[in-house]
């Protein structure tokens, strides 16, 4: 990939815009945002750039011409074919697919008031995505904070569903760093199923990680300070010296709007349920103090029907069937109570009202509401 990247030309004049590819300072990301800056030697541009490696900081704001080493890439930039060499078959491919995607879906804010399709994660994943699995998405992108437990069968793509929440919220941007915490026997395929699917990189954080990351950065080093995006076991987390140095590394500084972690998802969570009589158990314990440290949140738990675990959380509405209807789950007012504790803890004293159900849901399926949102076409 590194032949691929250099073979490119890059300008040193042109000015900086919004979503430009850059070079700075050793490290490559995408501009966020530019601003005029007046200063004594006249107007510059004040640029926010977001890198794109799990070094820190993650973003910085810089004046764009004082920057001895800048380069930018243009977005329609072609190879350097005088003077690099010839490429690889898989990176001419790659690049023809990119050339092909530039030129079908044209590059606006996914957030702005421009027409275009409402969803961008299914275009970028390596999956066949059934319409009943765009339901969470929908809902997810309805709520300025996502809280979603996904109740779905097994088998029927909970992890899909999870990533394609994911990917959405980073192509936006709206989140950066990440903790998917799940049974020990299923970090390995998380992984794997996040990588394979949606291109996205995780590390694994356990005892050996731990030990190792420290032999290479000392003593000191936190992994859950190095790593952005973290696929752990919450047996591996509920531990005593392992959660206090979770938290430590949840410190933000005194006054600071933002939360220290993006994004928690929970597989497998009905096994961190509060009890129904006695005490909590640790992993819920566990769960209370983690959840106010994360903007956003996203439980999944197949629910077996014969543990009387409840089927989803108050306000979130399931996909029932593979053609992609959805309908509310009734809950008896003690189970209703035990989740809405569960997963607004630590948010506010009360549970946030339940948003309306999605327009689209009783009488057109998904594949259809996609199609009339996408810019040209009609019913």
């Amino acid at each position: 990939m590194k032949k691929l990247d250099m073979s490119f030309t890059e300008s040193v004049s042109s000015n900086p815009r919004f979503g430009m590819f850059a070079t700075v300072r050793n490290r490559r990301g995408v501009i966020a945002a530019v601003a005029p800056f007046d200063g004594n030697q006249g107007r510059l541009h004040l640029v926010d750039i977001d890198y794109k490696d799990d070094q820190r900081p993650s973003s910085e704001q810089l004046l764009w011409e004082l920057e001895s080493r800048r380069t930018l890439l243009e977005p329609t930039a072609l190879p350097a074919i005088h003077s690099a060499d010839p490429m690889p078959c898989q990176d001419l491919d790659a690049l023809l697919r990119a050339a092909r995607w530039t030129a079908t879906i044209h590059f606006v804010d996914p957030d702005g008031r421009h027409a275009r399709a409402p969803i961008s994660s299914p275009f970028h994943g390596a999956v066949q995505v059934e319409d009943f699995q765009l339901v969470p998405l929908l809902k997810a992108l309805l709520m300025p904070r996502v809280n979603l437990l996904i109740a779905d069968d097994v088998g029927l793509g909970k992890t899909i569903e999870a990533g394609l929440i994911l990917s959405e919220l980073l192509i936006r941007p709206r989140i950066q760093r990440v903790l998917i915490l799940t049974p020990a026997s299923l970090r390995l395929q998380w992984r794997d199923e996040m990588w394979e699917k949606f291109a996205l990189n995780f590390n694994l954080v356990d005892r050996a990680e731990t030990h190792h990351l420290r032999k290479r950065l000392g003593m000191d080093a936190n992994p859950w300070r190095a790593y952005s995006r973290i696929i752990a076991s919450y047996h591996y987390l509920r531990q005593e010296d392992v959660l206090k140095q979770f938290l430590s590394a949840c410190r933000t500084p005194e006054g600071s709007p933002h939360l220290p972690w993006n994004l928690l998802i929970v597989g497998e969570c009905h096994n961190l349920m509060p009890s129904a009589f006695g005490d909590d158990s640790d992993l819920c314990r566990m769960l209370r103090l983690l959840a106010p440290q994360f903007e956003h949140r996203l439980f999944l738990s197949a629910t077996p029907p014969t543990t009387g675990t409840p089927a989803v959380s108050p306000g979130c509405w399931r996909s029932s069937t593979r053609c992609g209807s959805a309908r509310p789950t009734t809950l008896s007012r003690r189970n209703a109570n035990r989740w809405s504790r569960l997963c607004c803890a630590g948010s506010s004293g009360t549970s946030t009202p339940a948003p309306s159900r999605p327009s689209f849901a009783p009488a057109m399926p998904p594949r259809r509401f996609l199609w009339t949102w996408i810019p040209g076409r009609s019913n």
